[in-house]
């Protein structure tokens, strides 16, 4: 009885932690992941976005540490206006869990930009409004895109992506 009730504290605890941030140190993958290529193909189909990029091997700005860029599972979204960056960043982040997204940021949330990262916890909760001195890089001027990083598994499984993708409600 006592060892059941270990295993069900165990699993509770288990399914409440965030998942851990997958890329410390981020490494190259020399292409583009299958999974960012249909998460591209099925953002364009739904709301006909745009890129501004997904694998290059470079180091993060105002860093010496390489890209996520570089491992092929990031990618920059290029959206029309702010309403429909709203649209976009309540989905993804609404399906952060299911869809394997590690990290996302709004660089024009606000004065500062916006930040969800998976360690932080799912949806919502893993979303930190940045300031002047905490922030992602976001810089002055139109950063209208949004960056979106996702698991190894989601990268490497275009069909899953897919599958998933088709089973998550949308309005």
């Amino acid at each position: 009885m006592l060892d059941q009730a270990n295993r069900q504290l165990t699993f509770l605890v288990a399914s409440r932690m965030p998942r851990p941030y997958p890329y410390y140190p981020a490494w190259d993958n020399t292409k583009v992941s299958p999974g960012i290529v249909a998460l591209q193909a099925l953002c364009k189909a739904r709301w006909n976005t745009g890129s501004y990029g997904d694998y290059v091997n470079r180091t993060m700005r105002n860093s010496g540490n390489l890209s996520v860029h570089a491992t092929g599972a990031a990618w920059d979204i290029v959206y029309k206006d702010e309403a429909q960056a709203r649209v976009i960043w309540d989905w993804l982040l609404g399906n952060s869990k299911a869809l394997g997204i590690c990290e996302l940021h709004w660089y024009a949330y606000g004065r500062y930009g916006a930040g969800y990262r998976c360690s932080r916890g799912e949806g919502k909760r893993g979303v930190k409004i940045y300031t002047a001195t905490d922030n992602a890089g976001s810089y002055e001027g139109n950063p209208n895109w949004l960056h979106i990083e996702i698991d190894q598994k989601m990268a490497n499984d275009a069909a899953l992506l897919r599958s998933v993708w088709a089973k998550l409600p949308y309005p």
